[in-house]
């Protein structure tokens, strides 16, 4: 039990200086009232200190440096070098070099007036682009005929390749094959070419390319 009274009859603590019940008076500072513990109470829980941790800032981002993590670029790809095998060029030089022997000139149609060389053994003729003598006709197969040139024979050979609308030399349809001769008329589809060759009996061309 409190044993001391402030100067209105209130029983405080004698340890204070200043009565808590006692309304502040406005000329007096403003002091904070301090409660003792009690021996017999219980003891006042201290707050753990909480040390400040500085933690480093981020680096700024610049225009040259992605926010985003760096990834390293994959490994260089291997590649494969082709070499030449050590007798490929002699081969090369030694097959034979498929030199003009004739020419087939369109004499209506898209190919009017057009020239189409003829090589040396076979020359495809057909619709296909990829044909010798490219034949722009709806009725013409896409690989509708060969022309044959022999050497050894100075033989001009046209052989029909089982072609829907068949192959004819001078209106006659071929079966399935015939020998051309010079200003022969050949017609696939719609379209007729004048045969001319260069190469005949006496005029070829010989090994080294010299023409004879």
């Amino acid at each position: 039990m409190a044993d001391k009274r402030c100067e209105n009859g209130h029983f405080i603590d004698e340890s204070w200086d200043l009565c808590p019940y006692c309304p502040a008076d406005n000329s007096e500072p403003d002091i904070p009232v301090v409660r003792p513990a009690r021996l017999n109470g219980p003891e006042p829980v201290s707050q753990p200190q909480v040390r400040p941790v500085t933690v480093a800032p981020p680096p700024p981002i610049t225009a040259h440096q992605p926010s985003s993590p760096r990834i390293a670029p994959p490994p260089p790809m291997e590649r494969t070098i082709a070499v030449r095998a050590a007798g490929a060029d002699v081969a090369a030089s030694t097959q034979t070099k498929r030199y003009v022997v004739g020419w087939l000139v369109g004499l209506n149609g898209a190919a009017r007036g057009e020239s189409y060389p003829l090589r040396m053994g076979r020359n495809v003729l057909g619709r296909d682009r990829r044909s010798d003598v490219v034949v722009p006709d709806d009725q013409a197969s896409s690989h509708h005929a060969d022309l044959v040139f022999r050497p050894e024979e100075r033989r001009f050979i046209l052989m029909d390749h089982n072609s829907t609308n068949g192959t004819y030399v001078n209106e006659v349809e071929i079966e399935p094959r015939r020998d051309l001769s010079t200003k022969d008329v050949i017609r696939i589809g719609s379209h007729r070419f004048l045969f001319m060759p260069l190469c005949h009996d006496g005029f070829f061309w010989d090994d080294e390319g010299a023409l004879k």
